[in-house]
């Protein structure tokens, strides 16, 4: 199909009859996974009347169709029209990430257009924009298995009702890792005894090869966070460790380029001191809370990395009213953009949005809710994890390690209805293709 051109005109409509013909065609495991594109192409796959058509088309020779009326399924006598192949890549660029996977096996030219690389990147370009939710997942490693991956469609968990999808662990995933976080579909993992960093997509069962040694035995890690530089186009993670033989507080700050080094490069020192060990990525930058006096002022600031650069800087936390005494904060990622989540008075949690990042201006109050909410009322702390277009919040209780849905328009809140016991890492991941070449 040549170069990957993504179009910017709205997707042509297409006749219901012709969408029929083209499901008719594709294998049946295929036809399954097109189930969740929508509620009308489930509802159509789920007919007997379709089974049986399909049935006939599939069992017809050279592809034509055998003529077939059956109520609103129609069979043509003809083959296929052909679609040209600027449609069929709008039409895939549309579709989830394991109906792609499915749909590879169609026919050469779909297997090698859904394994190009250009296509992944412009599969997730377009996903990322669409606010459908189709290809986002709370993901978690189990607590009895940690090689395990399980996770539940976001759109479901937001209704209050889920089965979870698991992820098969891989074989040569490393045992005992730390996940230093996720982007753009890439697990980064730090293995604790090896002292190395692979990357791994789980949607698509691919896993790097592992980096070299960070640091020995005698080093802990305290640091860490991994993230994608745009301008560069590579991915990198940090990590800051101190040594635990040393009778004198030691540390060193590392950084690793997936793909364009073969050894980890030392950095200028970790500045200051976090409340959280993991950094928040955002655009280009890695975040974290830190206290009291932490970058260049005696007030409580976010530490930012810049990935580009490999610079630190200094991000001001939203403003606080002088009669409330604010009695922990900490930092999330919400739609993109840094949330700094606060205990008020002991008594409710306060969310703030930076709407555009760097800009002290642009954080904007997002929700208030009181502890009385909660189940014990005053819990050790609650995890925002995801914000809806129609203002639904789906929140971690730490207390209780239970899923939360809180409706920002009605002030209402529920304890989800799920029953898997929540693991480590629990975090919103968006499933894509990605697979970077190195």
């Amino acid at each position: 199909m040549g170069n990957i051109i993504c179009y910017q005109r709205r997707l042509p409509i297409l006749p219901d009859q012709l969408i029929r013909g083209i499901l008719l065609q594709l294998p049946v495991k295929s036809l399954l996974r097109f189930k969740c594109v929508c509620k009308s192409w489930k509802t159509l796959i789920s007919e007997s009347r379709f089974a049986n058509s399909h049935l006939q088309s599939s069992e017809a020779r050279q592809g034509i169709w055998n003529p077939l009326n059956m109520g609103n399924v129609v069979c043509y006598q003809l083959p296929l029209p052909i679609l040209p192949d600027e449609l069929i890549l709008e039409i895939l660029l549309r579709l989830p990430v394991r109906s792609l996977l499915g749909l590879k096996c169609v026919c050469k030219s779909w297997k090698t257009l859904i394994s190009d690389p250009r296509f992944a990147n412009n599969h997730l370009r377009i996903s990322t924009a669409d606010s459908s939710m189709t290809n986002q997942q709370l993901l978690f490693n189990v607590l009895s298995e940690p090689n395990k991956i399980l996770s539940y469609p976001l759109n479901s968990l937001l209704e209050n009702s889920s089965t979870p999808d698991e992820f098969v662990g891989f074989s040569n995933m490393m045992k005992d890792n730390i996940t230093c976080g996720s982007c753009n579909g890439l697990l980064c993992l730090y293995d604790s005894f090896q002292h190395c960093v692979r990357l791994c997509n789980p949607s698509i069962r691919w896993i790097s090869k592992k980096s070299p040694e960070a640091f020995s035995d005698d080093w802990m890690i305290i640091y860490y966070g991994f993230g994608y530089n745009k301008v560069n186009d590579n991915y990198k993670v940090l990590v800051v460790a101190e040594n635990k033989c040393s009778d004198s507080p030691e540390r060193l700050t590392k950084i690793y380029t997936f793909g364009e080094e073969d050894s980890w490069r030392t950095i200028k020192k970790f500045p200051c001191t976090s409340t959280v060990p993991s950094g928040e990525f955002v655009s280009g930058t890695l975040n974290w809370m830190v206290d009291n006096g932490g970058v260049s002022s005696n007030q409580s600031v976010i530490l930012s990395f810049d990935l580009e650069k490999e610079t630190y800087g200094a991000v001001l936390l939203p403003p606080n009213d002088a009669d409330n005494v604010v009695s922990m904060h900490r930092l999330y990622v919400l739609n993109n953009c840094l949330c700094v989540f606060s205990e008020t008075n002991k008594t409710h949690w306060v969310a703030w949005l930076m709407k555009q990042y760097g800009v002290v201006d642009s954080w904007t109050k997002l929700m208030i809710i009181p502890h009385d909410k909660f189940i014990p009322s005053n819990p050790s702390y609650v995890d925002p994890l995801f914000v809806s277009k129609n203002g639904v919040v789906l929140l971690l209780d730490a207390w209780t390690n239970q899923l939360v849905l809180y409706n920002l328009n009605s002030g209402q809140l529920d304890y989800h209805s799920i029953s898997t016991i929540l693991g480590l890492h629990v975090h919103i991941y968006h499933e894509s293709l990605i697979s970077p070449c190195f």
